[in-house]
């Protein structure tokens, strides 16, 4: 079973493990009410981008398995 990289830890902390992320892959979480999306770019630099608009954090706390696809509709 494959760990994710992207983690909150006992100390209630975000914990990145960049050396299991997938190049161009979205890393969706959600922390203190708002989604954090990581990646790892072409040039192995993490970038990291927070969405805090409240009905948009609501949808993805009711759903956190489908983050991307709510944002996706976003973009609609």
């Amino acid at each position: 079973m494959s760990k994710n990289p992207v983690e909150i830890d006992v100390e209630n902390k975000i914990k990145i493990n960049p050396e299991i992320m997938i190049i161009e892959k979205l890393y969706p979480i959600i922390y203190d009410n708002s989604i954090f999306l990581f990646y790892k770019d072409e040039n192995e630099l993490i970038n990291c981008y927070e969405i805090t608009d409240k009905s948009t954090v609501e949808k993805a706390m009711l759903n956190p398995d489908k983050i991307i696809e709510i944002l996706e509709e976003l973009d609609k």
